[in-house]
């Protein structure tokens, strides 16, 4: 363990990843710039005027007195009206840099520390302030304070912190935090990031604060923050994605109550609590479900009623009928609760009738039932179809079943469909988990309906279509709702929200200019749209069985938008930072050192010896000796002999670093990495079980059952996601790339293109950005990639070989079409 984590600080301090948020950068050109170790960001913004106050500390790990210089790049479209820093206490004003000047600055920086996440940056102004002296074996706070001004479109406010680098960005070695107070002269509603899981904490109307918090935090993207202010008791926000006027718009909706909405206007409700009490419930889990029913019990107002039934091999009631919440009542309710014991059989289908039996004919009360279980119906009717038809049935639009499944025993399809047929969630807890934890936190979200039985409708010059969730859930008091779809036509038009609270019909109309074409900068819409889709669509498939136009579509999908799914686990993904993969020092002679994710090749890297033969044909034009390093037109041609072929060659290496990280570690209980890397493993095996099961038509495992657990989990997440997260998949212009042992390649290079490489951060690799800017947002991807110029001339970029200068005649002849040539 020590070994590792020595190396990992080593690539920490050295290994060139920057945090683009502020840099302090020594003048002795040898050495890259300090490791930072904390990262504290404060932001005040009252009516859009923004103050940014941040507490850097850097880390200076020589055994000498250094002079550095700070650069902070200056956010897009902010104007900055004051920009101090303070160092050791006294404050320095920064010297503004202007864009042309800038751009030189960050010219060199790129070429120093390799690093091209930075060139997001350059065409921007930035600050930049002497710090010296830099102490040895010590650690610099640097606090900067900037005043600007958030940017509103048609209302829809966004704030942005830089911190995008590409993907070798490093963690912290410590802490990172954001913290925002928002003040406003009117409601603020729908705060938003998708970027980042932000908590949000409403002390009024007109005021917010949101923070988010995290040791050793990855910060590989810009803090994204949007909101609006508002006067209705409901206030919607939207926001549109068109990158090509002939092709369909992407929306997204965010729709939240005020938070100071009156008693008065939330409605009463009956909850009805139903326990499955089997024989297999005995133990921790009986235990745990007695104190979340008691939670539940805990948490009653004094306008709800509520019911409660344990099922086993029969059904039982604490009454037959609805009880006032009264104190009296809730303390009787507690004591019967205590003493419900596990034994029996599952009786799911009469306890479902009994719950749905329950319910008041008062329109104007809200009905809900929380549904335990931990098992498969033994008891009764044991067909899961009839229990599901027997449900709907016997239920009405008004009534939502939350589902819980306790355990891996549970036909987890099942349901989910049930609470989806009934506008509800599902939800499961595992062995290791509480489920009072997660029931309280259900439980927080649901407890104040303020509108039902949502409809969505616009027009009439706009279509919308593909709209996810296509059932709009409930919303509450203190919650969110974020819907995504598709639109086509443009220009104003009225977006109506209506919805029912009780026997009362309300409705709420917002307008909204639906744009012909947009810039790129709110793309996250089409991203997250496309995730949604692709979780329905698995469902559809877990469901009713394979069809090819169903398969067809979700590998198109997740392809296209790199998403993880049974038919595409190669793009599986950490969720979090994982050091450089390296062999263990018994590896096998000729297997590959991997660079898994952070695209910063490991010892060897690409350059290590080829896949074995089994997995593919080996070009041995190609094939270098092993311990020799490839350069990475040599490791793209074996990756991508063939269209296609880059997907059985990411997979291989996924797996493959995935073997390699867990040869070379210990297993520290407490090691935030092995903890991601098995996490990573079981993923990546549950997928691939999980595609074999579907190709065979085998549905039994992949709807119950552990399998069908972690499948209902992960698509529960893909059809509810409205935040970004990383991906192996990157799509320049109209063409995927894909990482591959860390190398991006081209869907369309073909082992038979001719290839230039170039050096990066030669001068030919600046020229190239000066006379072609879009290669600017290429080259930011990685040091390693393979892409397709218009000529079909593939170009490489290699951090270690390739040509250092090229004429501008020999760049011009790249970017011109084939057929034209």
């Amino acid at each position: 363990m020590v070994r590792w984590l020595s190396a990992f600080c080593v690539l920490c301090l050295f290994g060139g990843s920057i945090q683009a948020a502020g840099l302090l950068i020594p003048t002795e050109k040898k050495l890259p710039p300090l490791a930072m170790v904390d990262h504290l960001v404060n932001v005040q913004i009252d009516d859009q005027v923004a103050v940014t106050k941040i507490e850097q500390t850097f880390r200076n790990h020589t055994d000498r007195q250094l002079e550095a210089e700070y650069i902070f790049p200056i956010p897009k479209g902010a104007s900055v009206r004051k920009f101090v820093m303070w160092v050791d206490g006294k404050a320095f004003p920064g010297e503004t840099v202007e864009a042309d000047k800038a751009r030189t600055i960050y010219t060199e920086i790129v070429r120093r520390t390799l690093d091209p996440g930075l060139l997001e940056y350059m065409g921007g102004d930035l600050i930049k302030l002497r710090v010296f002296p830099v102490l040895p074996k010590q650690d610099q706070k640097i606090l900067v304070s900037y005043t600007s001004v958030a940017s509103s479109d048609a209302g829809l406010i966004e704030y942005v912190y830089p911190m995008k680098t590409n993907n070798k960005a490093a963690s912290t070695l410590e802490r990172f935090s954001v913290t925002l107070n928002l003040k406003s002269q009117h409601s603020l509603q729908n705060i938003y990031s998708p970027t980042h899981a932000v908590t949000v904490n409403r002390p009024n109307d007109r005021e917010a604060i949101v923070g988010f918090e995290k040791q050793q935090a990855l910060l590989d993207k810009d803090f994204q923050l949007f909101y609006t202010a508002g006067t209705k008791d409901v206030g919607l926000t939207a926001v549109a994605h068109r990158p090509n006027p002939t092709g369909n718009g992407y929306f997204m909706l965010l729709v939240s109550p005020r938070a100071e909405l009156s008693k008065s206007q939330q409605a009463p409700r009956d909850m009805i609590f139903v326990l499955d009490t089997s024989g297999s419930m005995k133990g921790k889990r009986m235990t745990q479900a007695r104190s979340a029913m008691q939670y539940c019990l805990k948490n009653l107002t004094e306008k709800d009623r509520f019911g409660l039934i344990n099922f086993a091999t029969t059904v039982n009631y604490y009454s037959p009928n609805l009880q006032d919440a009264s104190a009296a009542n809730v303390d009787e309710a507690h004591k019967w609760v205590s003493q419900l014991d596990a034994t029996g059989g599952t009786a799911i289908d009469e306890a479902l009738k009994a719950a749905l039996a329950m319910r008041s004919s008062d329109a104007h009360r809200t009905s809900t039932i929380v549904f335990f279980t931990d098992g498969r119906a033994t008891i009764g009717e044991t067909n899961e179809k009839k229990i599901l038809e027997s449900a709907l049935k016997h239920n009405s639009a008004t009534t939502r079943i939350f589902t819980f499944g306790v355990g891996d025993d549970v036909n987890a399809t099942m349901l989910d469909q049930l609470a989806d047929q009934s506008r509800a969630i599902s939800t499961y807890v595992r062995e290791a988990e509480d489920i009072e934890v997660k029931l309280s936190s259900l439980y927080g979200k649901i407890s104040n309906p303020v509108l039902a039985n949502l409809k969505l409708t616009v027009g009439p010059d706009v279509k919308i279509s593909e709209v996810y969730p296509p059932q709009l859930p409930d919303l509450f008091h203190g919650s969110q709702l974020v819907v995504f779809g598709r639109y086509t036509g443009k220009g104003h038009a009225a977006i109506k929200v209506a919805g029912s609270i009780g026997a009362e019909i309300k409705e709420f109309v917002y307008e909204f200019n639906f744009a012909e074409q947009t810039r790129d900068e709110k793309s996250f819409v089409e991203d997250l749209w496309a995730r949604r889709k692709v979780g329905y669509l698995l469902d559809q498939i877990r469901v009713n069985g394979e069809k090819k136009e169903l398969v067809d579509e979700v590998v198109t999908l997740a392809k296209r938008y790199g998403i993880t799914t049974p038919y595409t686990s190669f793009l599986v993904v950490p969720d979090g930072p994982l050091p450089v993969a390296r062999a263990s020092e018994k590896k096998k002679a000729g297997a590959p050192d991997v660079a898994f994710h952070l695209n910063i090749p490991g010892p060897g890297g690409f350059g290590a010896a080829p896949p074995p033969s089994a997995l593919k044909p080996q070009p041995t034009s190609s094939t270098a000796p092993a311990g020799k390093t490839k350069t990475v037109a040599e490791f793209a041609k074996e990756s991508q002999a063939q269209n296609g072929d880059v997907n059985q060659y990411r997979g291989y290496f996924v797996e493959e670093g995935l073997k390699n990280l867990n040869m070379d570690r210990d297993q520290g209980k407490d090691d935030v990495f092995l903890k991601a890397l098995q996490d990573q493993r079981q993923r990546q095996l549950y997928n691939y079980q999980a595609g074999k099961m579907l190709e065979k038509g085998d549905y039994k495992f992949t709807q119950g059952g552990k399998l069908g657990v972690e499948l209902s989990c992960d698509n529960n997440v893909l059809r509810s996601q409205d935040r970004l997260t990383a991906s192996a998949q990157r799509w320049i212009g109209t063409r995927n790339c894909i990482e591959v042992g860390g190398v991006w390649i081209d869907e369309a290079y073909k082992a038979d293109m001719k290839i230039l490489s170039v050096k990066a951060m030669s001068k030919a690799y600046f020229r190239l950005i000066e006379l072609q800017p879009r290669t600017k947002d290429i080259f930011q991807i990685s040091n390693h990639l393979i892409w397709v110029t218009p000529s079909q001339t593939a170009l490489a970029i290699d951090a270690n070989s390739g040509v250092e200068d090229l004429g501008d005649e020999e760049i011009a002849a790249l970017f011109q079409e084939a057929n034209k040539k």
